[in-house]
């Protein structure tokens, strides 16, 4: 008697695993089976085989000639085949990779590039952390991390995107009036100064000699997306970083009041400890950064 494939190997497991352990009840136990299924499993191979490949006893079974034979010749073809099961599963099971990135970085550049990323690598799963505005460290937890220095930094596998340029913007219309006031704007327009870059106000007023008024007074904020946003709302003028306006300066909703660029001295890397490089997932992650990230 002629048996389908399917359930010459279920007769085959279900033998393997009784012959081990000389018990129907065991390999019902271990298959998740009622011991009559792993009984009927078995006639069926040996109706198969044309042989028994156990003697029944009332309490217990032996194994035939015919059937220690054959556990000797499928018992090595039964692990190789869990193996190739097992490494089919690793590379199934979702990847993670966890990335550290300033908030502002992340929200305006990483991700809306992310459906590149998960076109590369459609399992990866993807922790981001944006706590910090200025990550000047890779933390322990991360396994890559976007962060903001005047150098790459030591002991670390770092590669430079780019140097941050900041330009004078604000909402269209208060622009378009900017724009007619001239190297006086700052007479009459308020100044919205990020604390951490509130130096380069100082630069950007001495590299363009625009008058720093001061009349209107400033707003201070404590980080660049409230700076951004301040402006983007029309409560004066802000130095905002090109690579997170783009979309902004296209789309009208801020515009420059000068072409002048100023660069603060430091420079977004990517990095990754050394050893984690030769994973896929940071691998692949640090190629597509470098293609869609860099500047």
């Amino acid at each position: 008697m002629r048996v389908s494939r399917q359930a010459l190997l279920d007769g085959l497991r279900a033998f393997a695993v009784a012959a081990r352990a000389l018990s129907f009840k065991a390999a019902a136990d271990a298959l998740f089976l009622t011991p009559s299924a792993v009984s009927h499993r078995i006639r069926d191979l040996e109706k198969h085989l044309g042989d028994r490949v156990f003697v029944r006893r009332t309490r217990s079974i032996e194994l035939t000639d015919t059937g220690k034979a054959l556990l000797t010749e499928i018992e090595p073809l039964l692990a190789s085949l869990d193996a190739v099961v097992e490494r089919a599963t690793r590379r199934s099971v979702r990847r993670m990779l966890r990335i550290v990135a300033p908030p502002f970085f992340a929200s305006e550049l990483l991700q809306p590039s992310l459906p590149s990323l998960y076109g590369l690598q459609p399992r990866l799963y993807l922790n981001l952390a944006t706590g910090n505005p200025h990550p000047a460290e890779h933390t322990a937890a991360a396994d890559v991390s976007i962060i903001i220095g005047a150098e790459p930094p030591a002991g670390l596998a770092a590669t430079r995107l780019f140097a941050p340029r900041f330009v004078a913007a604000t909402a269209r219309p208060l622009a378009l009036v900017a724009k007619e006031q001239g190297r006086r704007v700052f007479e009459r327009q308020r100044r919205i100064v990020c604390r951490p870059r509130e130096a380069l106000w100082t630069r950007w007023f001495a590299m363009t000699g625009y008058a720093e008024g001061g009349a209107r007074g400033s707003f201070e904020v404590d980080q660049l997306p409230a700076a951004v946003n301040a402006a983007d709302r029309g409560l004066g003028i802000a130095l905002v970083p090109t690579f997170v306006c783009e979309r902004g300066l296209r789309g009208g909703r801020l515009m420059r009041i000068s072409e002048a660029e100023i660069e603060p001295g430091d420079a977004y890397y990517v990095v990754c400890r050394p050893e984690d490089r030769v994973r896929p997932e940071v691998r692949s992650f640090l190629s597509w950064a470098i293609s869609e990230l860099r500047r």
